[in-house]
């Protein structure tokens, strides 16, 4: 698990605009935080973690377009999400297709039979 610094979370933020700023009576805006980008609260950089929007284990870089800060409940709740194949459904979608396929020749065959009756 690679580690990143107080700057890489920076560029990571700015790239994602998660940077929350607030202006004061003179119109000066000011750094106050950074957003979660799942639930929305704001966060001191330290706080924040890390997250691919597009895992490593699919595909996914570790190029700042591709990341994202998430408070440490987010992240955990969000998890990797990657749906696991089991044999059982595997073995399920090859046979719901196999049934669509004889219902389609069945009709198939029926309508030739029928032209043939009319003929």
């Amino acid at each position: 698990m690679a580690r990143y610094t107080k700057e890489d979370k920076k560029l990571i933020a700015r790239a994602q605009k998660q940077e929350v700023y607030e202006e004061d009576l003179l119109g000066e805006r000011h750094l106050v935080g950074y957003r979660c980008k799942l639930c929305k609260r704001v966060f001191d950089l330290d706080i924040l973690e890390v997250d691919h929007i597009r895992p490593r284990a699919r595909g996914g870089t570790d190029l700042p377009s591709n990341l994202r800060l998430l408070c440490p409940p987010c992240n955990k709740k969000k998890g990797s999400k990657v749906k696991k194949t089991t044999k059982k459904t595997v073995g399920k979608v090859k046979k719901t297709t196999k049934k669509k396929v004889a219902k389609s020749l069945t009709k198939k065959a029926s309508r030739r039979t029928k032209s043939k009756r009319v003929v």
